[in-house]
């Protein structure tokens, strides 16, 4: 498996096609509202990223555009959160039965996502166990044999392209400058179960705004100048 150290995705280092005005920061709002919302309606992130990247085109998008995978992130194991552990129902060995596992999930070049992972490799099968120790393969595509749910607990928006309380007062111009995407625009914890309920795995999950890193629609009358 291929393997990255330890440092902050950037997607804000991607040029963009994005401006700073009323209609483009609507569009991005449309779109951060459409990822999130299938994201937090699926069970697995990994398809449903495949399904944006093809989707929108990125990394050359054609139906045979490159799948999603799985870049392993040197760093040192650290402890699941006590607010995702609660979930797990660990056995006897408590934490030392929790493998972690920490990812960047990549369309051609693009971050998509930043995962860390804690999961039960005694709950999997050892094919599973050696395609994530020993393989690129995601998450969610190595366990899919075990038809897993998802379960949320926390959703977390860490960015707005609208200020707030844009809905009651009237929405800036903006500058018509090319617009400086952030590096993160949603967090999401959970916890995988299999069909009987027994927990897999528990995940954190920051999403980067390379998911929107393709040319906005056109406007008639070249609007977004406005």
């Amino acid at each position: 498996m291929q393997k990255i150290r330890s440092v902050s995705p950037s997607a804000s280092a991607l040029p963009s096609a994005w401006r700073d005005t009323a209609p483009h920061r609507l569009m991005l709002t449309a779109l951060l509202n459409m990822l999130d919302n299938a994201l937090l309606t699926t069970d697995s992130a990994t398809r449903t990223l495949e399904h944006w990247c093809r989707t929108h085109h990125l990394a050359g998008g054609t139906p045979a555009a490159p799948a999603v995978r799985a870049i392993l992130v040197d760093t040192p194991q650290r402890p699941c959160p006590d607010s995702l552990r609660v979930h797990l129902a660990l056995p006897a060995q408590g934490e030392k039965a929790l493998r972690y596992r920490h990812v960047r999930l990549m369309c051609g070049s693009l971050v998509l996502s930043d995962a860390e992972n804690w999961y039960l490799p005694e709950r999997l099968t050892t094919k599973m166990n050696t395609a994530l120790e020993t393989t690129d393969t995601p998450f969610g595509r190595a366990i899919a044999d075990l038809a897993f749910t998802r379960q949320l607990v926390v959703a977390e928006r860490l960015w707005s392209p609208l200020p707030q309380g844009w809905e009651n007062t009237p929405i800036p111009s903006g500058t018509g400058e090319t617009l400086d995407l952030p590096p993160q625009t949603l967090r999401h914890q959970a916890v995988l179960h299999q069909p009987d309920g027994l927990p897999l795995s528990a995940v954190i999950e920051t999403y980067t705004s390379a998911a929107f890193h393709f040319p906005p629609p056109d406007m008639p009358d070249d609007q977004t100048k406005n």
